[in-house]
């Protein structure tokens, strides 16, 4: 029976439709009919539209958010993957244990640490915090989260395209202040592949945010929840699998078998982070049992015993041919910043550089001379001390207290010597003058005009090129007053025309046209020296000073060499320039064909001046010894390189922390073909011997070290002045 919405019965049995009231909708009462006609059809009324039930819930909008984080996690993975693959992590791996290659499961156990960091353990936790947050906190520290990490990744990608390691935050601060003062090589890294992915990724995280935010109120269907459910589900069941399957691995656990995301953050801080139990460094037992031993019990003629011993380094005994034959001369140094051999072939074609060809003449000449570390304070601190450094990223970069070392300027300053360093830079932080100090320097003079920052100075370029030119302009005036006077002088002058950015009007950086440009600015300083040595002449004095030429260091990132061997002790970052003009004691160019040190260079000069006694904490010797050709010779770059090595019977051995790995070759040119097995013998000794002489450093430091002495004098005078 049907009844009307007026409470009428239907004339008939037709159709049924709903009779609507003038005001109100009447409801339509359907019952069961009593006497159906046979052809009628029964018809049932839809119910009204309900909306669905409301199945928001806090966990699906959590989920939502996590797909901001999964940016951050797949930037972590190419983070991991570049190290492995386009950094040679794998084959450095196979090549250490003596496999040609490293099958899936191998590679997929490197990523690990990652799968269960980046993939699990972060967005459980993001998961549960945003589920218990209200949305605008929970998109806030998720948006925190993975953007932190998108930029930080970014970050370390850079370092380790540039130098071949991690970045602490004091070298990330440093290479933003360059990058900021060379917008054109800014341009082309914001050009390259490394920052295109992270551009992407903040986007990608950009957009993520906004749907989830947008969709974080938004009601759900059982099916829809069913679905966030299953994704969920898949997700953890891939995860799991993955770390599963990375058991099937044979790999012994080592340093790239640590998450890439923990790395990056802890090097922010950790300076020396090669020395931590994650690179398997100098500090800590190594996977073998090998641990640095402790030296710091033995006496002073111990621990030369035991270096010598160790690098089977030539005594201090005054070797004759030369000595005492530049006695009472003067001493001059012109130290070029930042040039490599190739740059400055000295016994090759220097017609460029006609000034310096002309003292090659009656130089001796270093053909094959090495830096000790590739960082300039190291470096000087080894010429003037013979002394290695100690490979340690508070004594490179930072130097607070650099070790009161050596004896050689302090010796001439005792015999009369005037001994000042002139140098161009004064920067507040960067303590130069705590290593003039160190070293011996009884002045030092900066001009008026010396560089302090890089920082709101639009005309840098030829701020530093004047502030050389007012430097050698104070040499030559403090020469010309020394001369005069009759009094003899031991100098150091530090241009830094020659540092990286160039501060030309070129922009070329290729290998090839960078080569150039450092070429043109050698000819540059090539002049200054002719000013020297015409002010020299004139005073009677150029055949009675000993002049040293000597690169620092050569180049050490992409940015100055882009064919640069990353993350290695690289041919092109120790191999530096060395002439030493010695008029009275030579006729002739001659040549050294063996391997030297910055060590040797004060014994050299020592020898040359005739000066013996207390000089048995020399750990280098005159360049002319024979001897050196079978001594060990070490090269430090932990803080820089995240390697350290030495030459040894003709060979170049290295231990590169970063991946625990060991090379060998007869030339500095390590590539992944130069592994050797991590478990021989060679391998042991390399990391045996260079723990021992890292220890040995540092002991010889402490035990060789004088006591502090009274400030001298830093001079600042009108840039100029004459």
């Amino acid at each position: 029976m049907i009844i009307g919405c007026c409470g009428q019965h239907p004339a008939n049995a037709g159709p049924v439709t709903c009779q609507r009231l003038q005001r109100k909708p009447c409801p339509l009462l359907i019952a069961n009919p009593i006497s159906p006609v046979a052809d009628e059809t029964p018809v049932v009324a839809r119910a009204p539209y309900k909306s669905p039930q409301d199945l928001s819930s806090p966990w699906i909008g959590s989920a939502r958010l996590l797909i901001v984080w999964l940016f951050a996690a797949l930037l972590g993975t190419y983070l991991k993957w570049y190290m492995m693959a386009d950094q040679s992590g794998f084959v450095r791996v196979a090549r250490s244990m003596g496999l040609g290659a490293l099958n899936i499961f191998d590679r997929l156990s490197f990523f690990r640490a990652d799968i269960i960091l980046g993939g699990f353990a972060i967005p459980l936790a993001l998961f549960v915090a945003n589920r218990y947050l209200s949305t605008r906190w929970a998109a806030s520290l998720t948006g925190m989260v993975s953007g932190s990490f998108i930029v930080l990744t970014a970050v370390q990608v850079f370092a380790l395209k540039e130098v071949g390691r991690f970045s602490s935050l004091k070298m990330i601060v440093v290479g933003l202040d360059w990058g900021w003062h060379e917008p054109g090589s800014s341009v082309q890294y914001l050009a390259s592949k490394e920052t295109l992915l992270p551009l992407i990724s903040l986007l990608g995280t950009v957009v993520a945010m906004v749907w989830a935010v947008r969709n974080s109120k938004r009601a759900s269907s059982k099916h829809a929840r069913n679905r966030w459910k299953i994704a969920g589900e898949l997700y953890l069941f891939a995860v799991v699998v993955a770390v599963l399957l990375s058991f099937k691995s044979e790999t012994i656990n080592g340093p790239y078998h640590q998450s890439g995301l923990v790395r990056s953050v802890t090097s922010l801080w950790k300076e020396n982070a090669v020395e931590t139990g994650e690179f398997a460094g100098l500090n800590v037992p190594h996977a073998d049992g090998l641990v640095a031993p402790d030296l710091s019990a033995l006496s002073g003629a111990e621990l030369i015993a035991r270096y010598r011993q160790l690098t089977n380094a030539p005594s201090a005994l005054p070797n004759f041919p030369y000595f005492g034959k530049e006695k009472g001369a003067n001493v001059l140094f012109f130290i070029l910043e930042t040039t490599p051999e190739k740059y400055l072939p000295v016994d090759g074609d220097m017609k460029q550089f006609a000034n310096m060809a002309g003292l090659r003449t009656r130089s001796f000449v270093g053909t094959r001379h090495y830096t000790t570390f590739p960082i300039t304070r190291a470096a000087v601190f080894s010429m003037f001390s013979s002394w290695y450094p100690i490979a340690d990223a508070r004594d490179t970069f930072d130097s607070p207290n650099w070790d009161r070392a050596g004896d050689f300027l302090r010796r001439l300053s005792s015999e009369g010597y005037e001994t000042a360093a002139f140098s161009p830079l004064q920067a507040p932080g960067i303590p130069d003058s705590a290593l003039f100090k160190a070293v011996g320097f009884g002045e030092q003079f900066y001009p008026a005009s010396a560089i302090t920052t890089y920082d709101e100075r639009p005309s840098w370029k030829a701020a530093r090129v004047t502030a050389d030119l007012d430097t050698l302009h104070l040499l030559e005036t403090n020469i010309d007053q020394w001369t005069t006077h009759g009094e003899r002088f031991a100098a150091a002058f530090l241009p830094q025309i020659g540092h990286s950015p160039y501060p030309d009007s070129d922009s070329g950086n290729s290998a090839e046209e960078l080569q150039k440009r450092g070429q043109a600015i050698l000819a540059t300083q090539d002049a200054w020296l002719g000013e020297i040595v015409a002010l020299l002449q004139k005073r009677g004095q150029l055949d009675n000073t000993i002049i040293v030429i000597v690169g620092d260091h050569g180049l050490r990132t992409i940015t100055e060499n882009p064919n640069l061997r990353r993350g290695t002790i690289d041919e092109t970052a120790f191999h530096v320039p060395l002439l030493i003009y010695a008029p009275r004691a030579l006729d002739h160019a001659e040549q050294i064909p063996w391997l030297t040190s910055h060590v040797d260079i004060v014994p050299t000069v020592l020898d040359l001046l005739g000066v013996k006694g207390n000089r048995d904490s020399e750990q280098g010797a005159a360049i002319w010894n024979p001897a050196l050709a079978d001594r060990t010779t070490f090269f430090w770059a932990k803080p820089m390189f995240g390697a350290d090595g030495y030459t040894k019977a003709g060979q170049f051995f290295m231990w590169h922390y970063f991946s625990d790995t060991v090379y060998q070759k007869p030339t500095p040119e390590f590539d992944p073909s130069d592994i050797i097995p991590r478990k021989s013998a060679v391998a042991r000794d390399v990391t045996l011997n260079i723990l021992t002489m890292g220890a040995l450093e540092k002991a010889w430091h402490a035990r060789f070290t004088s006591a502090p002495e009274h400030p001298q004098s830093e001079s600042t005078a009108v840039s100029g002045s004459r």
